[in-house]
C-alpha cells in the first residue's frame, strides 16, 4: 500500500513523443504494484508566443488532444487499475507540479531529445513539486529490480530509504554512503603527509562502516550496505553500473543543506548524470513568506 494506506494517483506528465510512452508505461507498472489509479497529465502550451493564426493554434490542440487520447486508449488496454487522462494549458512544468500536492509520485521523462540528459521541465518539475518525482530514462520491461539508494546518514536520506522501500519492496536494495574527497586537500595544505592522509582516510572509512550499520539496524529489512570512497556522483555511478541497478534514490536534500533547500546538489547531479531512472525522494522544505 501507499503512504497512510490512501490510495493515492500515481501522475504521468506525457508528451507525445517515445518518451511519453516510455513513461506511461513505467507509471502503469508502479500504479499496478500497489493497486493505485493512475492518470496521464498532457499540458498543451500556449502558442501565443509564436504569433500563431487562432485556426492554426486550435488545429494543433485538436491534434495533440487526438493524440493524447490514443496513448490513454493503448495505456489502459495494458491496464488492470484505473486510468485517467487529463489535457491541461498552460506551463508544462507549473500544471505538473501542482499535481504533486494530491498524488504519491510524479513520473516524468527525461528529455525528449536525449534520454540520457534532463530536459529544462523535468528539472523544474524535481525541484518545485512537493511529492517524489521519478525521472525516467530506460526503457520499461518489468518492476525496478535493482535500486541503489543514495544516504548521507541525515534525517533527509532516512525518508530516501524507506521511500524505495515503501514503493518498490520487492527490489534489491543497496544503500550507499560516499566518503567526500574534498576535504583532503585542505588537509594536505595543513601539513599532513601523504601517508597521514591515507591513514586518516582509512580511519574515515572505518568510522563510516559503523555508522552505517547503525544507520540501516533500524529497518528490519535485507538491506545492502557499501562503503565508498570517492565523490558521490562517481561512486553512484560505478555501484549502479557494477551492481545492475535500474534506479537510484536520493533525498531532494542532505545533511549539508538547510531547510530552505528545495534539491540538493546529489539529487541535482544525479537528474543530469546517473546512468540509469532517479527517484527524488522529497523531504519538506521550510519555505515561509516575509
Amino acid at each position: 500500500m501507499l503512504e497512510g494506506g490512501a490510495k493515492r494517483a500515481i501522475v504521468a506528465g506525457v508528451d507525445l513523443t517515445a518518451m511519453g510512452r516510455r513513461v506511461a508505461e513505467r507509471a502503469r507498472i508502479i500504479a499496478e504494484e500497489h493497486r493505485a489509479p493512475l492518470v496521464l497529465v498532457h499540458v498543451i502550451e500556449s502558442v501565443g508566443e509564436a504569433f500563431i493564426d487562432p485556426g492554426l493554434a486550435r488545429l494543433l490542440r485538436e491534434r495533440q488532444t487526438r493524440q493524447a487520447d490514443e496513448l490513454a486508449v493503448w495505456c489502459r488496454e495494458r491496464s488492470d487499475v484505473e486510468v485517467q487522462l487529463v489535457v491541461a494549458k498552460g506551463s508544462p512544468s507549473w500544471e505538473l507540479a501542482g499535481w504533486g500536492k494530491t498524488s504519491e509520485l510524479l513520473v516524468m521523462g527525461s528529455s525528449t531529445i536525449d534520454a540520457f540528459t534532463v530536459g529544462p521541465t523535468a528539472r523544474r518539475v524535481a525541484v518545485m513539486a512537493p511529492t517524489h518525482t521519478l525521472l525516467v530514462r530506460r526503457q520499461p520491461r518489468v518492476s525496478y529490480r535493482r535500486i541503489v539508494v543514495a544516504v548521507d546518514f541525515s534525517e533527509a536520506s532516512r525518508v530516501a530509504v524507506e521511500t524505495a522501500m515503501r514503493m518498490f519492496p520487492h527490489a534489491e536494495i543497496t544503500v550507499l554512503f560516499s566518503l567526500p574527497t574534498r576535504f583532503d586537500p585542505m588537509l594536505a595544505e595543513a601539513g599532513l603527509f601523504a601517508e597521514e592522509l591515507a591513514a586518516s582516510r582509512a580511519t574515515r572509512l572505518e568510522a563510516a562502516e559503523d555508522r552505517m550499520a547503525e544507520f540501516v539496524h533500524v529497518w528490519d529489512a535485507d538491506l545492502r550496505t557499501t562503503v565508498a570512497d570517492g565523490p558521490p556522483l562517481e561512486t553512484i555511478d560505478e555501484v549502479v553500473r557494477r551492481r545492475g541497478a535500474d534506479l537510484v534514490v536520493a533525498a531532494s536534500r542532505g545533511a549539508t543543506a538547510t531547510r530552505m533547500v528545495l534539491l540538493g546538489t546529489v539529487a541535482e547531479g544525479l537528474l543530469e548524470a546517473a546512468p540509469c531512472d532517479v527517484l527524488v525522494a522529497r523531504v519538506p522544505s521550510a519555505f515561509r513568506r516575509p
